[in-house]
């Protein structure tokens, strides 16, 4: 699954810091898990709407740190 805040790095000399990176995977993972839990439960109308709710979250939370990450490139050149 094709993760919402996904980018392509153009320039790997321009990589985030490695912080920045592991939690960017981390916003992936819970992200995926999210998923993939929210759809083996949609019967459950509280659950659906709790894990949505989270997923927001997390995307906005992902968002966030993808937007961190271009701001501080375009600060290094």
């Amino acid at each position: 699954m094709k993760q919402p805040f996904d980018f392509a790095h153009l320039d790997p000399s321009r990589d985030p810091p490695e912080n920045y990176r592991l939690a960017y995977e981390l916003f992936c993972e819970i992200w995926s898990r999210l998923r993939l839990f929210r759809s083996s439960h949609l019967a459950d109308e509280f659950l659906a709407e709790l894990l949505a709710n989270l997923e927001n979250q997390v995307l906005a939370a992902g968002l966030l740190l993808a937007i961190k990450i271009e701001v501080d490139a375009d600060a290094d050149r």
